[in-house]
């Protein structure tokens, strides 16, 4: 998974651990990361979830080590991706993205209808905003200007 980099090298799209205040791990934040000016890039979908989550460790959090794929379906995806396909030269990054998340929305929308089947309105929200996480993600709009 690759983007176009200002200085236009192309930029390879990494998990990447982030130290928050010192003392917090957060690990597999999709990241896109220039081998040539060494600039790196939260990719953009994910930047709101990851502000919220940082908010909600205050100005003087624990120290801790924090999988932000648990708090992100799109970092998930990504994650599970990456790790499966690792050792697979031959893998089109972008179809097997577009096909997991795919598979993803069809399954969040079968578990928010059995939610609502039962009247439960705390599952119900909690599927609705990982379906809110995905929404509007397509694989086309990380891959712009892009070479697999």
């Amino acid at each position: 998974m690759h983007k176009q980099c200002q200085c236009g090298t192309t930029m390879g799209l990494e998990l990447r651990k982030v130290i928050y205040a010192d003392k917090v791990e957060i690990m597999h934040v999709p990241v896109f990361s220039c081998p040539s000016c060494f600039s790196s890039e939260v990719l953009q979908h994910v930047t709101k979830d990851i502000k919220e989550l940082l908010q909600s460790l205050g100005d003087k959090p624990s120290a801790r080590r924090i999988s932000f794929a648990r708090n992100n379906e799109l970092a998930e995806i990504i994650r599970k991706l990456v790790l499966e396909e690792a050792d697979n030269p031959n893998v089109d990054w972008q179809s097997s993205l577009e096909e997991r998340m795919e598979l993803r929305i069809n399954l969040l929308l079968d578990l928010y209808r059995y939610a609502r089947s039962l009247g439960d309105e705390d599952w119900m929200n909690d599927v609705e905003k990982k379906l809110t996480q995905v929404s509007g993600f397509t694989s086309k709009s990380v891959f712009s200007n892009t070479k697999n």
